[in-house]
């Protein structure tokens, strides 16, 4: 998305926290991590959506604007941009909490 806004776009699906588990060599947290969360989050939507099962078949792309810090509050909005009858389209925003230590 190209577009910046002050507010999430879409509903909290997810909400979690940064551990040091999840830390890459730098001791930031990894971008496959936040990337699961993300997945986690679209398919909460998802399903409730489908009223069934759900599988994720593509990404169509992300951009990493920040890093993630171990203690920050990770959110995950996602809202439903299109729906077929077979498929869903959903994009999900990640909108960090800064550790305050």
């Amino acid at each position: 998305m190209s577009t910046t806004h002050n507010v999430p776009q879409g509903d909290l699906v997810l909400r979690t926290l940064a551990m040091p588990a999840d830390t890459n060599a730098n001791g930031d947290i990894l971008g496959g991590w936040l990337m699961s969360q993300m997945d986690i989050g679209g398919a909460i939507l998802a399903k409730e959506i489908a009223h069934g099962r759900v599988v994720t078949v593509r990404v169509e792309g992300m951009t990493f604007l920040r890093p993630v810090a171990v203690g920050d509050v990770v959110c995950c909005y996602a809202r439903c941009v299109q729906k077929g009858t077979t498929s869903v389209s959903i994009n999900i925003e990640v909108w960090v909490k800064k550790s305050s230590v």
